[in-house]
């Protein structure tokens, strides 16, 4: 997974081999009564949700906001702050059209696990108009840390 998700970064839909490759261990793990997070019926936040969103082809714009936020993004950010900060707003804008046509999706949540102190920094330097946006995104795709946006971007 961490594999896939790399290459993502690097090239659109540059994770897919990775990806097959979790999902095949997925599907291979063992079974047991000690051996949980690995089927379907072991909740809904577990290794098998995970896979089967991120190889899941309504999910394909999960892929290309990955990309974009990282290639168009943050790889930008030194030479073209600006312009980074446009392709992030849109990043997040593909994550907020797949997540309100599928909410509560892991993938979502997977996405915003490490990135909410580097999101509120992003946005910190923007204008009103930036972080009025971001915090729009921000307060529907990542509850878990609102408070933080809202005390930085206001």
């Amino acid at each position: 997974m961490i594999l896939g998700f790399e290459f993502d970064s690097y090239s659109l839909r540059g994770g897919d081999p990775y990806f097959q490759k979790a999902q095949n261990i997925v599907n291979n793990a063992p079974e047991g009564n000690s051996i949980v997070g690995w089927k379907p019926f072991d909740g809904v936040r577990n290794r098998y949700w995970l896979i089967e969103n991120i190889t899941n082809a309504k999910y394909t714009a999960v892929h290309d906001a990955y990309y974009s936020y990282f290639r168009s993004g943050l790889d930008q950010m030194y030479e073209k702050e600006n312009e980074a900060r446009t392709a992030v707003l849109s990043s997040l804008s593909l994550l907020n059209t797949v997540n309100t046509e599928n909410p509560n999706t892991m993938i979502i949540d997977f996405f915003f696990q490490g990135k909410a102190n580097e999101l509120s920094k992003l946005f910190k330097k923007g204008n009103l108009d930036e972080k009025s946006r971001a915090l729009d995104y921000l307060s529907k795709l990542d509850i878990s840390n609102i408070n933080r946006y809202k005390q930085e971007l206001q």
